[in-house]
């Protein structure tokens, strides 16, 4: 006789399907590092085939013999730290690897004996029994039929109708409700974690505690679990700080995904740019408060997003009303704004000479008396000269204990110069560093602890900074991507009326390229060149005889200048992964600590969106694009620059 490891069911040798489930008769594992079919655990469960495999365990159908009743067990598997040799009961585990894996198996029983607590609870698997044998642990709970979430969607379009949409969510809300009551942030709600019971019930059950962040827990190893679309952003880092918030963010995407058919836009991606559109936006049909609802709960700002899973369900069910977010941020700063004023009211009545003294100081105290040296280059036509002076202006009134000496250098008679004070001992105290050979700051400060600063927090790519800066003596303010420039109307012009291009070949066949030699590395990190043509063939403004050049944004201003007679237009590059390069790097040479201090604080603003756009609204006219991820929606459409947008995610950096 035979036994079927689907159902546990006899039948004759002779068959080699089950005749009772249909299942085709199997007795080996799926998986070599899988239990073997008909191995017993505590003399009471007979495992069968493996029902799915995670990063943190191994779930298996299995054979109840007490309760003669088919049952899930659950086994502790960490596959990145331990394997099975196959035909093998005991798991096999390195000594490096021990800390962690007593750690890991101790959470895990935790989680059984947390889902155990829920016994009654009809979102919740129920768990039968737990125990450790063959070295790892295991947990034996109810076996579910029916399927997940995610396979439901698959099969019916991506999409679930409202009052079914609405129906589950309710559901995994409950199951959420009472895990939060305990402490319990489940942090992975996902609809491959919502099953979908197909009993006469049709019970919503909510999977996977392996993730969930335990009641009375210390998280030694604080994992980063992610699902992008469903995870917020705070559960991209490992300061764990999550929370109740964290979970109403991920219900709230599972909803817009059921409503619209579409995955959310990952959270990091949003909190650069937030262009999620509306359930309703997408679906009309979708009720008003509905649409509102799912948005606020997806909110990137935790404040913003409901205090709890009941109050996010209240809202769903209609018995809570609720704005757009855009109207409720208005009435919240209105809100701070009255607040603001009174309280400023009731301190200019009271304390008017006080708080003077006290800004003045607080101020004074942050930074101490010092005089520092700036020098940058500038270029012919340049306002950064004007725009620097308004930087400063604007840095010591803040900090009027500190005192700024400009000086702009012409870019021809710069490096020469900088040469120079560096052989007398004299570097200036901040100096641009563009192009300044290494030598010269050997002995320039270490700038990691401006990355700390909050200015640098919003800046593109900073955590991209340790591998393109190793020395860490340079601070880039700005970033140089890849272009095209592309003549429209002229001798040589060509039909090319798209923002972006993919490779030579979309110019056409029979165009002639040129090859900007002064960024032909960035170039060919890019695309891929071949019977390039000399770039004076382009910027010949009489006798042009090439209608595209491949080179950087920072020709913007040579081509502008130079190519006076015919029409052209910039053309940006575009691909999954776009090689760029940092531009217009700031150093810190010689001084005081006091000196030094006021520098890193003056650069450490330099990085800042109020002080990048007066900057860099002289730059961006010589194609440096701002590294501060606040400027894109301030600045970059005032330079025909609003292609950037669409493409800055896929930037990355190598020197």
């Amino acid at each position: 006789m035979s036994i079927c490891f689907s159902c546990f069911k006899e039948f004759g040798d002779d068959f080699d399907v089950c005749p009772f489930c249909g299942s085709v008769k199997q007795t080996e594992p799926l998986e070599p590092v899988h239990l073997t079919p008909g191995t017993v655990l505590q003399n009471r469960y007979v495992i069968g085939l493996a029902v799915g495999a995670g990063g943190f365990g191994i779930v298996y159908r299995a054979w109840d013999m007490k309760l003669e009743t088919v049952v899930a067990v659950k086994e502790f598997f960490v596959s990145r730290i331990i394997t099975r040799a196959a035909g093998e009961k005991d798991i096999i585990i390195s000594k490096k690897s021990m800390t962690e894996y007593t750690y890991r198996k101790e959470r895990f029983l935790a989680e059984a004996r947390a889902m155990a607590k829920f016994g009654d609870h009809a979102n919740i698997p129920n768990v039968f029994d737990f125990f450790e044998e063959n070295q790892t642990a295991y947990i034996v709970m109810e076996l579910l039929e029916g399927q997940p979430l995610n396979e439901y969607l698959s099969e019916n379009g991506g999409k679930a109708d409202l009052d079914f949409s609405l129906m589950i969510i309710n559901e995994v809300g409950k199951a959420l409700i009472s895990l939060h009551n305990a402490g319990i942030i489940h942090r992975d709600v996902a609809p491959d974690n919502i099953f979908i019971c197909s009993n006469k019930k049709l019970t919503i059950k909510l999977l996977d505690l392996g993730a969930a962040k335990l009641a009375d827990s210390t998280d030694k190893f604080i994992d980063v679990i992610l699902k992008p679309g469903y995870s917020p952003v705070e559960q991209y880092d490992k300061t764990g700080n999550v929370g109740v918030w964290t979970d109403v963010y991920a219900l709230g995407a599972t909803l817009y995904a059921m409503l619209t058919g579409k995955k959310p836009d990952e959270s990091t991606n949003r909190k650069i740019e937030d262009n999620l559109p509306s359930p309703q936006e997408i679906d009309a049909s979708i009720p008003e408060n509905i649409s509102n609802s799912v948005m606020k709960a997806m909110a990137i700002e935790k404040h913003m997003r409901f205090r709890s899973v009941a109050d996010f369900l209240k809202a769903l069910n209609g018995e809570k009303k609720v704005v757009t977010l855009k109207k409720e941020r208005k009435r919240r700063r209105r809100r701070r704004l009255t607040g603001i004023i009174a309280a400023c009211l009731v301190l200019a009545l009271t304390a008017t000479g006080v708080y003077g003294y006290y800004d003045k100081k607080s101020s004074e105290q942050v930074l101490k008396d010092a005089t520092i040296s700036v020098w940058y280059s500038v270029s012919d036509g340049s306002t950064e000269e004007a725009a620097m002076s308004s930087v400063a202006e604007h840095f010591m009134s803040k900090f009027g204990n500190v005192k700024l000496e400009l000086k702009a250098i012409p870019q021809s008679n710069y490096q020469k110069e900088i040469k120079s004070a560096a052989e007398s001992g004299k570097l200036p105290t901040l100096f641009e560093s563009t192009d300044i050979d290494d030598s010269i700051l050997k002995n320039a400060t270490d700038l990691s602890s401006i990355l700390k600063s909050e200015q640098a927090k919003n800046c593109l790519f900073i955590d991209q900074y340790e591998k393109y800066y190793k020395g860490k003596k340079r601070m880039p303010l700005g970033i140089s991507v890849p272009m095209a420039f592309v003549v429209t109307k002229g001798v040589t012009a060509i039909d090319y009326s798209d923002k972006y291009f993919k490779s030579i070949s979309d110019f056409g066949a029979d165009t002639r390229i040129a090859l900007d030699p002064d960024y032909r590395s960035v170039i060919q990190k890019n695309i891929k060149t071949n019977n390039t043509v000399d770039k004076s063939e382009f910027l010949n403004n009489t006798e042009n005889t090439c209608a595209v050049m491949l080179s950087s944004s920072m020709s913007i201003n040579e081509v502008r200048n130079t190519l006076t007679n015919y029409q052209k237009s910039y053309v940006f590059y575009k691909a999954d992964k776009i090689n760029c390069e940092f531009t217009y790097e700031f150093s810190i040479g010689g001084g005081n600590k006091n000196q030094i201090a006021a520098a890193k604080r003056l650069l450490s603003w330099m990085l800042g969106n109020v002080y990048q756009n007066t900057l860099m609204i002289s730059k961006c006219s010589d194609g440096q694009i701002p590294i501060n991820s606040a400027c894109f929606n301030e600045k970059i459409n005032q330079n025909n620059y609003a292609p950037i947008k669409d493409i800055y995610k896929n930037f990355t950096f190598s020197n």
